[in-house]
């Protein structure tokens, strides 16, 4: 991964503090960018920090709600174009993996196992960057679409009228009135 002049802000939501603690120690030993970390031990502090996160690691197991599902919805909800790197047990037998990944999420890492969390960071970061990309060739195309068919639209009306007052015209001349370009020959007074 290149070097970035900006640190990757990695915002950790676990409160488990020692589950913490190891994965600050792998982050220091292993990566290979800049990076700062914010650390939430709860869904209500995760707001006022989601904003400024590049990527989300997330320990779905919290108190107080009522699954590790409902603990990545919340989450996934609050963030846009923010990868969600979430933190499963080894007795998870794959449901909870399943369906953080269907729901969008960046990758899964089982707790304890964190020799693969740097890769799967600079992974999701990189996948994000080519979907972040995509959209915003995406909308631009759209946009530029949408812009050449407003003007495209108006030349049509402009086209589309010209050619009714034609047949109006062509109307005119077969009931009898013969004045055919009224409107475009100069007006001559005897």
């Amino acid at each position: 991964m290149p070097q970035s002049a900006q640190p990757i802000q990695i915002l950790i939501v676990d409160n488990d503090l020692a589950e913490t603690g190891i994965i600050k120690t792998w982050l220091d030993k292993d990566m290979r960018v800049p990076w700062n970390m914010t650390h939430c031990v709860s869904l209500r502090e995760v707001r006022p920090h989601i904003s400024t996160a590049d990527l989300v690691i997330l320990k779905p197991e919290m108190k107080g709600l009522s699954s590790p599902k409902e603990v990545f919805k919340n989450i996934d909800d609050m963030v846009f174009e923010i990868p969600i790197i979430v933190l499963t047990s080894e007795s998870d037998e794959r449901s909870l993996s399943t369906y953080v990944i269907e729901q969008g999420a960046a990758d899964t890492v089982i707790r304890g196992h964190f020799a693969r969390l740097v890769d799967a960071i600079e992974f999701a970061l990189i996948r994000q960057r080519i979907k972040t990309d995509a959209r915003r060739t995406t909308d631009k195309t759209l946009s530029d679409s949408q812009d050449k068919g407003a003007a495209d639209l108006k030349t049509s009306q402009g086209e589309t009228l010209a050619v009714d007052e034609r047949h109006r015209q062509i109307l005119r001349m077969f009931s009898g009135d013969y004045a055919v370009d009224q409107q475009d020959k100069p007006k001559h007074q005897f």
